[in-house]
């Protein structure tokens, strides 16, 4: 049965009892809709059906019009009906678990009803718990209540989150939560907005006595302790601070690059003096085939390094300043006073750092030579032996 035909039973209902597990009722059948609407009823929603005068066990689905049938119903089985206010604050007490729902004796259907200040109040009071749970430092439920643990450098606050319909109704809030939840956690800096909004609340709260209820009451002085204290945050990121941290940060950009390029001088010296000393030592009169072998395999090697281990880190190295300057200047872009830093980087990004990736392509292609030179030197040297051997190996396959 759908709550909307569950309401229109329970308006038409008599002797209505309240039980442990949801109420028992009488529901005299006059009319054609309030037969059909009783067959609407699944068998797993009835707890118990029976006729008033034969105490007959009652089949809704066959039943006549001018029969009174006793009913007890299980609300377990319809989670979103709700005898009184009560029940729904103990079933939502910290979270709101369906968005359609009704509550009986204020003849609310949420989403369909006018609105009421009662529920107005408590959906407010459900995005403060939630905001609160978000901003703590760790929760802990047990024994069907919820507490919140906060903390600031010199105290940690433990708040029970409980209340009453007195508090529901006596909450008021001017501004909204969520607002207020955006502008503290959306930010860049979230971590000193909710530092300073944590250490505005318990602050205030521990004037009188640190409880939820304490917590509701002073709700808008918080708020506006916050707002302040905020400002006065802002107003210690001033000017010359923020063209202080940009320019260290240029310097540290700066660093970055001309110490990948000192590493690629280092390493543009070292590739040809390496062959060079591979090439010094080979024999060339040809008498040691077995040492000059062992050469090349290392030469061959050292290509590898240089060519996908080197050289591609320091491609990578290039890249990764490239973002990060691409992301300072996308954060600096409207500062005109740091108009002189932006020429410098935009430079940077678009001349040097590619001047050096060109380096690089070149650096590959002379070792790629050097390489070549070094395995020509040896077929050169040993070419009477390497033919040699070819010819004896393929002889040995054509037996």
């Amino acid at each position: 049965m759908t709550l909307k035909d569950f309401i229109s039973f329970r308006g038409q209902v008599i002797d209505f009892e309240k039980t442990p597990y949801g109420f028992s009722c009488l529901f005299n059948v006059c009319t054609k809709q309030e037969k059909e609407l009783l067959g609407k009823f699944q068998d797993s929603e009835i707890r118990e059906a029976f006729h008033q005068q034969s105490q007959d066990t009652a089949d809704l689905k066959s039943i006549e019009i001018g029969d009174s049938i006793v009913i007890k119903i299980d609300l377990s089985k319809f989670p979103n009906y709700f005898e009184s206010f009560d029940d729904f604050i103990a079933y939502n007490r910290y979270l709101l678990k369906h968005q359609d729902f009704y509550v009986f004796d204020l003849d609310y259907h949420h989403s369909i009803s006018d609105e009421i200040d009662k529920i107005s109040s408590f959906l407010e009071l459900q995005e403060l718990i939630t905001f609160l749970r978000e901003l703590s430092t760790y929760e802990n439920e047990s024994n069907g209540f919820l507490e919140l643990i906060f903390n600031k450098p010199d105290k940690i606050c433990s708040i029970r989150v409980e209340y009453s319909v007195t508090d529901i109704e006596n909450f008021e809030t001017n501004s909204s939560i969520a607002e207020l939840k955006e502008h503290v956690f959306e930010k860049s800096d979230q971590e000193a907005r909710r530092k300073l909004f944590i250490n505005e609340m318990i602050n205030l709260i521990s004037i009188e006595k640190i409880s939820f209820s304490n917590l509701l009451k002073n709700w808008n002085t918080i708020v506006k302790s916050y707002r302040s204290s905020f400002q006065i945050y802002l107003s210690e990121f001033s000017f010359e601070k923020i063209k202080t941290s940009s320019q260290e940060y240029f310097h540290e950009l700066t660093d970055r690059i001309y110490s990948t390029i000192n590493k690629f001088s280092t390493y543009i010296l070292a590739i040809p003096v390496a062959y060079l000393l591979i090439l010094r030592f080979f024999d060339f009169e040809g008498k040691n085939f077995a040492k000059d072998t062992f050469l090349l395999v290392v030469g061959i090697l050292y290509f590898v390094v240089i060519w996908f281990v080197l050289l591609n880190n320091l491609s990578k190295a290039f890249t990764a300043i490239e973002n990060d300057i691409s992301k300072f200047l996308g954060r600096i872009k409207n500062e005109e006073h740091l108009n002189e830093i932006t020429v410098s980087l935009n430079t940077q990004k678009s001349k040097l750092i590619p001047s050096q990736k060109r380096k690089i392509g070149l650096v590959r292609i002379i070792s790629f030579i050097i390489l070549s030179i070094t395995i020509g030197a040896y077929i050169f040297i040993h070419y009477e032996h390497i033919l040699n051997y070819l010819s004896k190996s393929l002889s040995a396959n054509n037996v």
